[in-house]
């Protein structure tokens, strides 16, 4: 029997807790094919199986759960070991920075980020900006990753990851007398606040407006949704948002639902360089957030 490699042991020991080499290569951030053939090479040097393949699942054997049991001790006492060191300093925060459109609702950007926010080795900088302002301060490397409404990066150097889609809907405040039968052309009746910032929503909220003959009075701009949900809620106005930016306030009774624009969809999507310092980073979260994402 070769030396046993600790790696490979560790690797076999996330496997068997976890129970599959897909839910161990989510959580050690490595591809299954990594780690079935760590596996393999580490039966090779027991000079025994472990597991016993049946199709894609896998089964502990006698012998795995052998070596199971004295993985467990042997990495129990590296985790005390480590406890029981003198504290030392800590290593440096890798620093990431986010861009994302002022469209974007923060609850969503939250949730695109939030394992970063518990990762202890990563220091975390969200910029908010027109897509044109995101787009040259990533041209200067001021931005590692920026959350969009549109696929912009259509190049060689950048890559661009479609997250999700959402509908557009038109919403006012809750005692706003709104006839839903005759949406969307009674919206011209109306007073309307629009996103300041020229962005993939606004301008295919704008061709919708032309497509339709709809003609309402606009009385204001703003780049902050948030500050946009406000004075929609407390204004006899109504505006124009993705579903998930408003959605807690239709579900609390803040706004009302006009109508959904169903012609029109936003698309979120995550744009990066092909070659980034930080792309173990950006493969991390993207990979959280789709595992999340899957779940739900």
């Amino acid at each position: 029997m070769n030396k046993i490699n600790l790696n490979k042991l560790y690797y076999f020991y996330i496997v068997a807790k976890e129970g599959s080499v897909k839910s161990a290569s989510e959580k050690l951030h490595l591809t299954q094919p990594t780690i079935s053939s760590q596996i393999k090479e580490l039966e090779e040097d027991l000079g025994f199986d472990v597991f016993i393949r049946k199709h894609r699942k896998l089964d502990l054997n006698r012998n795995g759960r052998f070596v199971l049991k004295k993985a467990e001790k042997l990495f129990a006492i590296a985790d005390e070991l480590e406890n029981a060191l003198p504290i030392r300093g800590k290593a440096e925060r890798v620093k990431i920075n986010i861009g994302a459109i002022q469209s974007l609702s923060n609850s969503f950007i939250y949730n695109f980020s939030m394992k970063l926010w518990q990762d202890d080795s990563v220091y975390i900088r969200i910029t908010q900006g027109s897509q044109e302002e995101l787009m040259k301060k990533m041209d200067r490397g001021e931005i590692d990753l920026i959350l969009s409404d549109g696929n912009y990066g259509k190049s060689k150097k950048l890559k661009s990851i479609l997250l999700g889609q959402d509908k557009i809907v038109a919403v006012g405040p809750k005692d706003l007398e709104f006839n839903k039968r005759k949406f969307p052309k009674n919206l011209e009746d109306y007073h309307y606040i629009s996103f300041s910032n020229q962005g993939r929503l606004q301008e295919d909220v704008e061709y919708f407006f032309d497509r339709e003959n709809i003609h309402p009075e606009k009385i204001g701009e703003v780049d902050d949704i948030t500050l946009m949900k406000v004075i929609t809620k407390h204004t006899q106005s109504f505006s124009i948002l993705p579903h998930r930016a408003v959605k807690n306030q239709l579900q609390r009774g803040d706004l009302k639902l006009l109508g959904e624009l169903k012609e029109l969809k936003t698309g979120l999507w995550a744009i990066f360089p092909s070659l980034s310092a930080n792309k173990l980073v950006i493969r991390k979260v993207l990979n959280d957030y789709f595992h999340r994402k899957s779940k739900k």
